[in-house]
């Protein structure tokens, strides 16, 4: 039985879960109006942590805090509140540290900031390894970078990882800090609210961001009387809209099919609310709704966090969870905070105020960029034996390969010849093997190589097996790994918004510094509803190791992807598999 043993959140609100708790059950919010900050033109509302408090915090714990940045120093503080109330050596190799951020050190890329750390912190891989190194923990750590839905994606795979007995325990952190980079990319969107947010409300207008970081320490614990109260983590799934990467679907086809897989075979009777994603802006609070509606859900109560944390991206997954676990022990469904008029065409059942619950379950729901969608399902255990779905292990087979570096390319083991390297190279295959997908050409490289590298390799198998391409799917899942992840975007990106005279953040650059839009990219050309993913890693080593771990996912039979490095727009290797 898969089980919370203990959690931290490290938010403006509060240092610790409780605490965090009773400000939200309080009413509290930190997010305040920002004037002119870091340069940037105009206001925005954002929940920002205090300096000196997290000063104090970490000269408590002796961090020394020119060593780590602010995104590390608060993501330590997070795992360090959690192992206090946790039996659990972290320097043991049975412990393994997942990592959940969309952007991590992404502000070190800014000049102007007169950054002192080195330039490869601004890896998620290297900012990942400098926080396991400060708890002496052997194993390489997990970095799940996947948009919006990054910290419930990080809690699904825990999960996998702990059915599978790879470890005893899984340390899952979700974090993320706010900078220019990341204020400016979602203003370049007319996502952001100059007003605290409202969600579900008919009067919404669009978000508010926030930081934090919040630890879940999840293990194995046995069914048995002592266990009683324990939260325990019954199913999860991931799943695609396939329709566009920053837009969520009309028809709420990945929300929909997250929680139709999450609750098959589940007992919804006991479910205390719904916690939904709920940011406030218009078509995502509607695509929501329309899922919960699909679902025949409507009467459950369902509530959002987002009013009183701001949407803290990589962090909310892990955030939100931990809070809605406080409230079901309180026996409350939290009010939405700034929800008072519903606005979406399904009535679904929220409220602006507190409301007394007897049941011990809850489900959560997430969405992101790149069409991913996320649901998990947690219940307070109560006698009954609770087993992680998980498919029966069977042999798999990696059916086709392709090796694409920026001078060769070959397709299960037959080169393609061409004397073009680098940028042309990539042009050049598209040209001549594929030609009808024009938006190959607004790609970032890291899309590029992976759209080009994912066409060749369906067509091969297309050719031998005859299977049918284009046709809506939702038993294949993407799964891509890589080091350096969008950087060659992040860094076209940064230079739109490095001068104030010379400012014009664009949404289309900066929908691309997200790396996970790639496995958005190849479910969209390819119709795929089902799971899609994108870690990062130092190397390829355990890449099989990953895409099978989403094969025993029920309902997925086979995996697109594999390992995917970009240097710069010249070096890039792709070494992709499809296992079956």
């Amino acid at each position: 039985m898969i089980a919370k043993l203990s959690d931290y959140i490290v938010s403006p609100l509060a240092l610790g879960t409780h605490e965090n708790y009773e400000c939200v059950k309080a009413g509290k919010t930190m997010l305040r109006e920002y004037e002119g900050k870091w340069g940037i033109p105009g206001s925005f509302v954002a929940s920002m942590m205090d300096e000196m408090v997290l000063l104090k915090a970490c000269e408590r714990e002796r961090i020394p805090v020119a060593s780590y940045t602010k995104f590390e120093r608060m993501v330590i503080l997070s795992v360090i509140g959690a192992l206090r109330s946790a039996s659990i050596d972290p320097r043991s190799s049975e412990v393994l540290f997942i990592i959940a951020s969309t952007k991590g050190n992404i502000e070190l890329l800014d000049e102007r900031q007169g950054n002192v750390y080195p330039p490869e912190r601004v890896l998620l891989t290297e900012s990942a390894r400098q926080i396991t190194k400060w708890f002496h923990n052997p194993n390489e750590p997990l970095v799940v970078c996947n948009a919006c839905i990054s910290g419930l994606s990080a809690q699904i795979e825990a999960c996998r990882i702990l059915a599978a007995n790879l470890y005893r325990y899984v340390i899952v952190v979700g974090a993320d800090v706010l900078s220019p980079f990341i204020i400016s990319g979602f203003q370049s969107f007319k996502a952001v609210s100059p007003g605290l947010c409202r969600p579900f409300d008919e009067d919404r207008i669009g978000l508010n961001l926030g930081e934090a970081a919040a630890c879940v320490i999840y293990g194995e614990v046995a069914n048995n009387p002592l266990a009683q109260g324990t939260w325990v983590a019954t199913n999860g799934a991931i799943r695609n809209d396939a329709y566009h990467i920053s837009s969520p679907s009309k028809t709420a086809d990945g929300a929909y099919r997250a929680l139709r897989s999450t609750l098959e075979v589940q007992d919804i009777s006991n479910i205390a609310f719904i916690n939904v994603h709920g940011t406030a802006t218009l078509f995502n609070d509607e695509m929501e709704s329309v899922a919960i509606g699909r679902m025949g859900m409507e009467h459950i109560p369902a509530n959002g966090l987002k009013g009183y944390f701001g949407h803290t991206l990589g962090a909310s997954g892990v955030l939100e969870t931990l809070i809605s676990m406080e409230a079901v022990e309180d026996h409350t469904v939290l009010a939405t905070k700034g929800f008072e008029h519903i606005g979406v065409s399904r009535n679904i059942n929220l409220s602006d105020t507190h409301r007394e619950t007897k049941g011990s379950s809850f489900l959560k729901m997430m969405s992101g960029f790149g069409g991913c969608n996320a649901a998990m399902l947690f219940r307070r255990y109560e006698n009954i034996p609770i087993e992680w779905r998980f498919a029966v292990p069977y042999s798999y087979n990696a059916t086709h390969t392709i090796h694409l570096t920026e001078r060769e390319t070959s397709v299960d083991g037959m080169e393609i010849r061409t004397e073009a390297s680098g940028m042309p190279l990539l042009k050049y295959l598209y040209q001549t093997h594929i030609r009808d997908y024009p938006k190959f050409y607004k790609m970032d490289p890291l899309c590029k190589v992976g759209f080009i590298a994912s066409e060749l390799l369906l067509e091969a198998e297309s050719r031998a097996e005859g299977v049918e391409r284009f046709v809506e799917r939702e038993d294949r899942a993407v799964i891509f790994v890589g080091n350096s992840g969008s950087l060659c975007a992040d860094r076209r990106y940064q230079d739109t918004i490095q001068h104030t005279d010379d400012y014009y953040p664009s949404p289309s650059a900066f929908i691309y510094t997200l790396p996970n839009i790639l496995t958005g990219e190849v479910a969209i050309r390819n119709h795929y509803h089902g799971e899609t993913s994108f870690f990062m890693r130092d190397s390829g080593s355990d890449v099989r190791t990953l895409m099978e771990r989403a094969l025993r996912s029920p309902g997925t039979r086979s995996v697109i992807g594999g390992w995917i490095e970009i240097q710069d727009e010249n070096r890039f290797e792709a070494t992709l598999y499809i296992i079956k």
